[in-house]
């Protein structure tokens, strides 16, 4: 692990200077909270992951202080001191394994001014499909949603349950970010996961139209959480 995390550090930068960020379509949604001041919940589907981390990570130059929530396992630690290296907060805990404490986890993060990125159909799927907890969260801090999603002109798909996305070297990317969404006391939970996961689809297929890109879809079906 010590030899490993460096050289995969030093990777992942190589191959996000090498990308053109060509397109960022509502980007005054971000802007708008930034100088609010106030921690919010980036949240992206886990397929979109790589583009939309590494925008938000660039973010921190506008006062974006980036969060991650990764698994206390022994695969966690390595994704942990990577993320860490890259500018992000890391927030140890599994949302299917300590689920409870890691809400907790992320609660105290909101509080302290960071702002966590949630996948809500993480860690395991099925993809596209929210989970409560996402939705829950963002009712208990009263910490808005900022849904996001990325696309490129040029990538790989790891065979995955996500199918997750990763440009090519010298790839143009495309971002798209939604309206900020806020959940009050009383809203119901379900309703309000799937019209989030309605925007997420949305959002990722315009972006996929600027990109002029058709990734293969991750798999939908059920799926054990394994943590």
């Amino acid at each position: 692990m010590p030899l490993a995390v460096p050289l995969l550090r030093l990777a992942a930068r190589l191959l996000r200077a090498s990308w053109r960020i060509e397109h960022v379509a509502g980007e005054t949604h971000l802007s708008a909270l930034l100088d609010e001041q106030r921690a919010f919940l980036p949240c992206c589907w886990h397929q979109r992951l790589t583009g939309c981390v590494s925008y938000l990570l660039e973010a921190r130059a506008r006062g974006l202080r980036p969060g991650f929530l990764v698994s206390p396992s022994r695969d966690g630690e390595l994704t942990a001191r990577l993320v860490t290296g890259l500018g992000a907060t890391v927030v140890r805990g599994s949302a299917t394994r300590t689920g409870a404490r890691a809400l907790r986890a992320l609660y105290v993060t909101l509080r302290e001014g960071i702002s966590p990125i949630i996948h809500p159909d993480g860690p395991h799927g099925p993809a596209n499909r929210v989970k409560s907890g996402t939705v829950m969260l963002a009712q208990m801090t009263r910490a808005p949603l900022l849904p996001l999603a990325f696309s490129a002109d040029r990538y790989w798909q790891l065979k995955s349950w996500d199918r997750v996305i990763i440009p090519k070297p010298f790839a143009r990317v495309t971002l798209v970010i939604g309206a900020p969404q806020s959940i009050a006391r009383g809203e119901d939970l379900e309703s309000r996961a799937a019209a989030l996961g309605d925007q997420l689809d949305t959002l990722s297929a315009e972006a996929d139209r600027m990109a002029g890109a058709d990734p293969i879809p991750g798999r939908r079906g059920r799926k054990r959480d394994e943590g």
